[in-house]
Formats: C-alpha cells, sequence, structure tokens
C-alpha cells in the first residue's frame, strides 16, 4: 500500500531510531545529569510542544517537580512565573529537531540571560541549540526532510521519557521497580512498532481509500491529549485542510456543536477513567457522520455493533499510554489520506510565510 512520499520512508525508520534511543548509553548518562529541580519550564513550538504537553505530566511524576510547557513567545513575554523561581532548583528545557528554530533559540537565550540552565534536545550535534544549551540530549533519527516531521516527534517523545526516567533513578523521585517496569515497557513497545504500523496500513488499504477528509475533528484525553493536538497538526499538514482538536471532556462545552455529516473525527482511546465516555461519543457521533475513527489501544478485544472498520485496535501499554503507537497510527493516516486524492503530504503550502517570519536561522 506504500506511496511515494519519502514521508514513508521516515516512519519505516522509526523503530529502528527508537530502538537506538532505548541502548544509547550516553543519553541515559546526560539524562542523569541533570540537577535537582523542583521545577522544569519545557520551551518548543509545534510537534515538539505537543511532545511537551503529551509529557508534561509524566515528567512531573517520574521527577516529583513541577513541569510546564511553553511556546517561546508566551515564554518570553506571558511568563512571570518563571521570575518566582530560584534559579538553583530550576532549569529550562528547549526542544527543535533541527536546533534551528529562531523563536526557541530566543527563548533560550532570555533563559540564560535570566540565570537559569538550559537543557536541549535536538537530533544536530553542532546546531545553534547545542551550542546554546549547557547540555543536550541527542535524538540520534537522523535527517527528516519533510515539512510534517515523523520520526523526529516520536524520538522527542522518548527523549522526553528517557529524560524523566535517568533523572528518576539518579535522585529516587521514582522506585527503581518503577524505572524498569516502564523501560521494559518501552522496549516492547518500540520491538512492535512495525506492527503497529502495518495494522494501520492494512486499515487504510481496506476502508480509508473511501475517507475524503473535509473538517477533521482529533479528540483525546490524558496523555493523548496532546497527541490529539500532534494529530490535528499532522493532518492538517499533510492534508492542507481546516482541523480541530479538544480534550474528550472538553468537547461537549462548544466544540461538538459544530459536527455534521460531513465532518471526520479521529478519537483516541485507551483505557481509563474515560473510556467508557470515549465508547459513548464514538457511537453518539457515529449517528451524525460515518466518517468516525476510533484508535483503540485498551486491553480489551472490542467488537463495535455499528461496523468494525471504524475500530483499529492497537497494542496495549498501560506505563505510558499507548502512546507511542497511536502516534504511529496517526502518522501513518497522515501519509496515507492525502495520497489516497493523488496529493503529496509534503507539497508545498504557503511556504513563503516561514521565510517571512524568519522561522528557521540560518
Amino acid at each position: 500500500m506504500k506511496g511515494t512520499s519519502i514521508m514513508w520512508d521516515y516512519i519505516r525508520e522509526e523503530q529502528a531510531a527508537l530502538s537506538r534511543m532505548l541502548d544509547d548509553k550516553a543519553l541515559f548518562e546526560c539524562a542523569g545529569s541533570l540537577p535537582q529541580v523542583d521545577a522544569i519550564y519545557i520551551v518548543a513550538h509545534g510537534s515538539s510542544f505537543n511532545g511537551a504537553v503529551v509529557m508534561s505530566d509524566f515528567l512531573s511524576r517520574c521527577m516529583n517537580a513541577r513541569v510546564y510547557g511553553y511556546m517561546p513567545a508566551n515564554f518570553i513575554h506571558s511568563c512571570h512565573s518563571l521570575l518566582c523561581e530560584d534559579r538553583k532548583r530550576c532549569m529550562v528545557v528547549a526542544i527543535s529537531q533541527t536546533g534551528t528554530s529562531r523563536g526557541l533559540l530566543e527563548a533560550a537565550v532570555h533563559a540564560k540571560e535570566l540565570g537559569f540552565a538550559v537543557v536541549g534536545i535536538t537530533q544536530v550535534t553542532d546546531s545553534p541549540i547545542s551550542r546554546l544549551a549547557d547540555r543536550c540530549l541527542y535524538l540520534g533519527c537522523g535527517g527528516e526532510n519533510s515539512n510534517a516531521k515523523t520520526k523526529g516527534y516520536s524520538s522527542t517523545l522518548l527523549a522526553l521519557m528517557i529524560m524523566g526516567i535517568g533523572y528518576g533513578q539518579k535522585y529516587g523521585s521514582m522506585d527503581q521497580e518503577s524505572c524498569r517496569n516502564i523501560l521494559e515497557e518501552l522496549r516492547l513497545c518500540v520491538k512492535r512498532l512495525d506492527r503497529t504500523m502495518e495494522r494501520t496500513m492494512d486499515w487504510c488499504s481496506r476502508y480509508g481509500k473511501d475517507w475524503k477528509m473535509h473538517d477533521l475533528y482529533v479528540l483525546g484525553t490524558g496523555m493523548n491529549y496532546g497527541t490529539a493536538m500532534e494529530g490535528q497538526l499532522k493532518l492538517m499538514e499533510t492534508m492542507c485542510i481546516p482541523t480541530m482538536y479538544n480534550d474528550l471532556e472538553e468537547f461537549s462545552h462548544g466544540m461538538h456543536r459544530s459536527i455534521g455529516r460531513g465532518s471526520s473525527v479521529l478519537l483516541l482511546c485507551t483505557d481509563g477513567i474515560y473510556k467508557e465516555l470515549a465508547m459513548g461519543t464514538f457511537s453518539y457521533l457515529l449517528g451524525i457522520t460515518e466518517k468516525v475513527l476510533m484508535l483503540y489501544a485498551g486491553d480489551e478485544d472490542i467488537r463495535c455493533e455499528e461496523s468494525h472498520e471504524k475500530v483499529l485496535k492497537l497494542d496495549h501499554y498501560p506505563l505510558t499510554q499507548s502512546v507511542l503507537p497511536i502516534t504511529m497510527a496517526v502518522q501513518v493516516l497522515s501519509v496515507f489520506m492525502p495520497e489516497a486524492l493523488g496529493q503529496d503530504p509534503n507539497r508545498a503550502a504557503n511556504d513563503g510565510y516561514t521565510d517571512f517570519v524568519h522561522t528557521r536561522v540560518t
């Protein structure tokens, strides 16, 4: 079913890239060398910011610290709480896959001028952010010459998890058994990522060709609220259509009113306190539009009465809420859907604007 976009190659490289990270002793050593802190401010643009939203609570639990996510402009101009922090007990984590995001670099300079340590997360070892940061965690996923990032985003998620685990092991903010259990789950998850990709591609070849997305909504909760943000961004970037995301519990507070017969809805569901709400919402939306797909990563082999092609069953990883396989499924959809319409997911679309606003430094 594979199309022609270079993005397919990047997605196929994802499993190997994440496996290397889990075996990278230098990455774990860098995570264990971080200073002990009470607060972490993560600063990032786009997909990297979505990754910060996904991982903020996970990091807080691993590191027993307050964790906040900011986009660079708000971090610089609307983050007075940073001034209330002890410079020795707070660090700023700056994420940029290429290491060249102008706003991110300005935010890192701002943090250093205020006296905070800056930890960079990037792919490029000799990049502006790696030279500016006090220390860096390197993704090691290789280059990614596409507008919508896939393997780089998943590598960012894993780097943040490794950061939390390495820190927790050093300072005892998370017990050793919990650290081992999470790492064991991650290794199993990464080992099976190719299976997730093949399963999603199979769904696409069977049912996805009939989908013609117009107005897209992506709904998630827990860690996968951030995944919903990323799913919205990925499909907006590759489909070039209006998209929205929301927390599942918040969906009834206004956004539900805009759903119509032509709407497309991607519902991210795992086991937890909102599973029943997700199932009920799924059934309700099927009464409005046929274009509803649930990505279900729970421990039950659910049988949906409405139509089995509306549910894509993914592997269940409770300690990380299956963020990696759900992300993989979203990435496959984001490449397949435009190609099914004869469009290049990496085609030019208002590309001159990034030059106009100087998104990246040279």
